[in-house]
C-alpha cells in the first residue's frame, strides 16, 4: 500500500476517492488547492498524487509541470477529471502516467492506483 495525495476541489470527490483509498489500506492526506499539493509535496513526498484538472487557483496541469520542475523527485501522477476532451488526456498522459474520468468505476480507481504506484517502486 502506499502513501496518496489526494487533490480535488470538489470536497464530495476528495472525501469518497480519500475513504475509498483508506479503506483499501492506503495512507491518504487530502487538500483542496494546487499550492496546498505543491506545499505538501514538498513537506512530505508522496508515493503517488491523484490530482484533479480544476482547481480554483491553478490547474492540475500547471501543479504536475511545477511538480515536474521543481522536485528533485516528483511523485508520480494519476490524473482524475470530469473534463473529457482529446487533448486534455493527451495532455494528462504526457504530464502523468495515467487519466481517469469522473465518474470512475470503484475498480478501476483501485486498480489504476495499485498499477501506478508499483511502476513506481524501485527495481530489487
Amino acid at each position: 500500500m502506499g502513501n496518496v495525495l489526494v487533490v480535488d476541489d470538489d470536497v464530495d470527490t476528495l472525501k469518497l476517492a480519500a475513504m475509498i483509498l483508506a479503506r483499501a489500506g492506503h495512507t491518504v492526506v487530502q487538500v483542496e488547492r494546487g499550492a496546498d499539493a505543491l506545499a505538501e509535496v514538498a513537506r512530505n513526498r508522496p508515493d503517488m498524487v491523484l490530482l484533479d484538472i480544476m482547481l480554483p487557483d491553478m490547474d492540475g496541469f500547471s501543479v504536475a509541470q511545477k511538480l515536474r520542475t521543481t522536485v528533485s523527485d516528483p511523485p508520480p501522477i494519476l490524473f482524475f477529471s470530469a473534463r473529457s476532451t482529446p487533448e486534455d488526456q493527451i495532455i494528462g498522459r504526457t504530464l502523468g502516467e495515467g487519466y481517469l474520468l469522473k465518474p470512475v468505476r470503484l475498480t478501476t480507481l483501485l486498480e489504476s492506483v495499485q498499477k501506478v504506484l508499483e511502476a513506481d517502486k524501485p527495481a530489487a
